[in-house]
């Protein structure tokens, strides 16, 4: 199974009790994890992400299959060859699905403090952050941000690991990551997603993606639908 990326975008109108129909379908584990959402954006991203899922995982592993790890990352039990992972922000969604294990991280470009994420960077990158001009600061750091948050989500820790700890050279084509001073055997792959998006892509593996297929939201909760019905 070759690395693939799969994106949705949230329907610009929200239909609350078809939203709430849907969730009420989905296995017990994954309905409660939507349901602690406090805003209904985040239950309708979290829930069109399952949905996607859904889309390209084979029938004989869905639902029951999904687990989460003890930080949160969802897995498929008993399937080491079929790694996921999906990520969103404001109205898109991105699936990554691979053999290898793999992090995604999508994040929509906004002006930021750049002084304020000084945290989450080593003293060299924000150093270098400080000696660009404001355009240039900006996509490097969501190319940094995208690039660490990735890594973490792949190994599975999320931010519960300091990003502070993780150095990053994105000036190459194919950006590297070290752990505590130690380089890390993973490869990235980085897109900027209709212009206001920063996209990254952390694989154990060559990653090599040369397209991103686009789902459609209302044909996902149609599907969702249609294979409960058929149970």
């Amino acid at each position: 199974m070759s690395t693939q990326l799969f994106l949705a975008e949230l329907p610009d109108a929200i239909d609350e009790e078809m939203i709430n129909k849907a969730i009420c379908l989905l296995p017990p584990i994954k309905r409660e994890k939507i349901k602690s959402f406090y805003h209904i954006e985040d239950s309708i991203r979290s829930l069109l992400g399952y949905m996607m899922l859904q889309k390209v995982l084979p029938r004989s592993q869905y639902p029951d299959s999904i687990s989460f790890t003890e930080y949160g990352k969802p897995f498929v039990k008993n399937q080491n060859h079929f790694q996921f992972n999906i990520s969103h922000s404001m109205r898109l969604v991105v699936l990554a699905v691979s053999k290898y294990e793999i992090g995604v991280d999508i994040e929509y470009i906004k002006p930021v403090c750049l002084d304020s994420m000084s945290g989450a960077l080593t003293k060299e990158e924000y150093a270098y952050l400080q000696s660009l001009p404001d355009d240039e600061a900006e996509k490097y750091f969501y190319t940094i941000w995208t690039v660490k948050e990735s890594f973490l989500k792949m190994i599975g820790t999320g931010l519960s690991l300091s990003p502070d700890r993780l150095n990053t050279n994105v000036y190459f084509d194919r950006p590297t990551i070290t752990l505590d001073g130690k380089q890390q055997n993973v490869s990235f792959q980085t897109f900027q997603v209709e212009c206001r998006y920063q996209l990254t892509v952390c694989i154990r593996g060559t990653c090599q993606i040369n397209n991103m297929e686009t789902l459609d939201a209302a044909e996902l909760l149609k599907d969702l639908v249609e294979n409960e019905n058929m149970k």
